[in-house]
């Protein structure tokens, strides 16, 4: 059985693929990274349960090359582990390109995690991310 700290990291690399699976376009990837009735509450966009709804929520995704021309940036992660669940509690900070190099605004939040450990690895229960300042997405 791993410690504490090898439970964190290997959630913090659950919280790490799914900014980098996403932002490559790597949607199934992305999907794969929560537990199959997984939820993930996009504020505005809507609250996604189930692989199903999740592929479906990236079918909307706007590509440019293969890529959703954007860059999920976490940090400040909080972490807790209980078991084989846990809690994340972290700020994002996302800037996205329409394609031609130039960045327009783009959002800070919050995620809050829930995360359960299947097999040796950490899925997502739920996520919910809060938009707390936001400039123009379109």
């Amino acid at each position: 059985m791993a410690n504490v700290l090898e439970e964190k990291d290997a959630i913090h690399e659950t919280i790490a693929s799914y900014c980098f699976h996403f932002d490559g376009g790597e949607f199934d990837q992305w999907v794969n990274l929560f537990a199959e009735d997984g939820t993930f509450d996009a504020g505005q966009r809507g609250v996604h349960k189930g692989r199903a709804a999740l592929r479906q929520f990236v079918k909307n995704v706007p590509l440019t090359g293969g890529s959703p021309m954007m860059k999920h940036c976490v940090m400040n992660e909080i972490i807790k582990v209980d078991g084989e669940k846990a809690t994340a509690k972290s700020y994002i900070i996302l800037v996205r390109s329409k394609g031609e190099g130039a960045l327009v605004n783009g959002l800070a939040g919050r995620y809050e995690d829930q995360l359960v450990k299947q097999g040796d690895q950490w899925l997502f229960q739920s996520r919910k991310v809060h938009f707390d300042l936001m400039g123009d997405m379109r």
